[in-house]
């Protein structure tokens, strides 16, 4: 099984799974065209085939077909997931870490239950393992209550009996101090200028790689993210809740004067703003690739471990302890609701907790009568 690249007559990126012989697996073509054709981001497509790549190698480990999977099959499949040998026939002896964290194995799954969903709704109606994997469960699907929470608190929602749970955890950050190492680390205005913008405008890397140099607002001190598709370099906003506008200071708008006057010369014929500046695609749009070698190269000279959504987990976290407003900090992050934002960047640290209790123990002391001097 492998997954391949394939370009398409409109220029878009795509892929297809391939089985030993080289032949698509049909099944899983069909269905990643009906997710094209329903708007599903590439990224979402590349991620749908590797793991259904995933799934169609268990079934060939263990002889089924994929038309008669049942439940105990799925839940081979999710300890299957975990194995670190990733062999039906081979266990661990002793414990191990499973190699793919819970909240990763429920992504997996859910992929999956997608593809049977579309089998049994188009290809073949007697295939009824997501309807045998549903449950009816009182309440409300979401964390939180709603504000018509009055209204639906006696209905229910279906939701899947094979999932693993997922511990909380919270956004990795990093110090200041760690972020000045890693762009002092930086060799040309490029890089530390993505660094610093990643940074500061708390945007995605993605968005990052789509800003064109008209998007940039200097006299306003704004940046513009702006919904353009699939552009050339791969690059893509995430949701449809991502084009917003950014505020930023006076001198994040100067080094991109410096880095425009510096790398944007007559020669290069693209108005992305961030660039490859070496090499046979030299003043071609920057790629992904290119900021993951980037980050490896930054690494390696730090010590530090980081990726890009890292600084923007950082400056979120930063916003929010500076006193930003629940529905500002959502704005900025670009999330969809306002408890997204609440639930990843209120996670107080153990040093913020103990300035709060040494602010407040004084309003919690009592004065309690000297018992000795009553006697």
């Amino acid at each position: 099984m492998k997954v391949i690249t394939l370009l398409t007559k409109e220029g878009k990126t795509r892929y297809m799974l391939l089985d030993h012989n080289n032949e698509p697996v049909q099944p899983v073509l069909h269905y990643l065209k009906f997710k094209d054709n329903s708007g599903a981001s590439r990224n979402t497509l590349r991620s749908f085939s590797y793991h259904l790549k995933l799934f169609f190698e268990f079934l060939e480990q263990i002889n089924k077909d994929y038309r008669d999977i049942g439940i105990d099959e799925m839940a081979d499949f999710i300890r299957w997931l975990q194995n670190p040998h990733q062999d039906v026939k081979v266990s661990p002896i002793f414990p191990k870490q499973p190699i793919r964290k819970a909240k990763t194995v429920n992504i997996i799954i859910n992929t999956v239950l997608g593809f049977y969903d579309y089998l049994m709704r188009h290809e073949d109606y007697s295939i009824q393992l997501t309807e045998r994997l549903k449950k009816q469960v009182p309440g409300s699907r979401k964390g939180f209550k709603s504000f018509l929470h009055h209204i639906n608190k006696n209905k229910s929602f279906t939701s899947h009996i094979l999932k693993l749970k997922v511990p909380k955890q919270q956004p990795k950050t990093l110090s200041k101090d760690q972020i000045a190492l890693i762009m002092n680390a930086c060799v040309n205005m490029r890089d530390l200028f993505l660094i610093q913008l990643l940074w500061e405008s708390s945007m995605r890397i993605g968005e990052a790689l789509t800003l064109w140099l008209e998007d940039f607002e200097v006299d306003a001190r704004k940046i513009h993210i702006r919904d353009r598709g699939e552009l050339s370099n791969l690059a893509e906003i995430k949701t449809v809740c991502s084009p917003r506008s950014i505020d930023v200071s006076e001198d994040l708008i100067n080094m991109y004067f410096d880095y425009i006057a510096q790398f944007h010369t007559d020669e290069v014929d693209t108005n992305h703003v961030f660039i490859k500046l070496t090499g046979e695609n030299k003043g071609q749009p920057l790629e992904y690739t290119d900021v993951v070698a980037l980050v490896q190269r930054l690494r390696k000279k730090t010590g530090i471990y980081f990726t890009p959504h890292m600084l923007r987990h950082t400056s979120l976290t930063e916003l929010r302890k500076a006193g930003w407003r629940d529905e500002h900090l959502m704005n900025r992050a670009g999330h969809a609701h306002i408890q997204t934002t609440m639930q990843m960047y209120i996670h107080p640290s153990d040093e913020d907790i103990r300035k709060d209790w040494e602010n407040a123990q004084d309003r919690m002391k009592i004065n309690k009568e000297n018992k000795e001097n009553n006697e």
